[in-house]
C-alpha cells in the first residue's frame, strides 16, 4: 500500500485508489446463462475480490488514468480503505468460472479466506451449473 500511495494514477490522499471502470459483480455480468466482460463473455484471468457483503467483484486489471500502469486489487472497490473478505485470481472459460485462487499481492489472504469464495460458488453452482466450466472443481464434485 505504500508504493501505492506514492503514486497519484493509483491513490489520491482525499479519494483513495481510484474505481477500476471494468470491475463487475459475478451477478451484473451474467447473462444468459454465461458471465460478460464488457459485450464479450469473459475468457482467461481476471483480478477478482469478495467484499465485505459477499460480493465476488472481478474485472481486467486496467488503469484508467495511465493504461501502462498498475491496477491492484483495491481498485475493484476503490476509496480509501477497500476491505474484502477475499482476493485472487479467477478464471473463466468460454463464460463460465473455471477456477479461483487467492493470489493477492495487496491483500495476501490466507487459504482460510479461499473457503469464502469457494462457499459462495458452492452456492451460486446449486443455482446454476450451467455457469460452471464443464471440466471445473464444481463440475467434478
Amino acid at each position: 500500500m505504500n508504493k501505492d500511495k506514492k503514486d497519484p494514477d493509483i491513490y489520491d490522499p482525499k479519494t483513495g485508489y481510484f474505481k477500476n471502470p471494468k470491475a463487475k459483480s459475478l451477478q451484473e455480468a451474467e447473462s444468459n446463462g454465461r458471465f460478460l466482460n464488457g459485450d464479450i463473455r469473459a475468457d482467461g484471468t481476471f483480478t477478482y475480490v469478495m467484499d465485505k457483503e459477499g460480493n465476488i467483484i472481478f474485472g481486467k486489471r486496467y488503469n484508467p488514468n495511465d493504461g501502462r500502469k498498475r491496477a491492484p486489487h483495491p481498485t475493484l472497490i476503490g476509496g480509501k480503505d477497500p476491505e474484502v473478505q477475499c482476493a485472487g485470481m479467477i478464471q473463466f472459460k468460454k463464460g463460465r468460472i473455471y477456477s479461483v485462487d487467492n493470489q493477492s499481492g495487496h491483500y495476501r489472504p490466507d487459504i482460510k479466506s479461499l473457503d469464502k469464495v469457494n462457499a459462495a460458488l458452492d452456492k451460486l453452482y446449486k443455482k446454476n451449473p450451467e455457469l460452471f466450466a464443464p471440466d471445473s472443481k464444481w463440475r467434478k464434485k
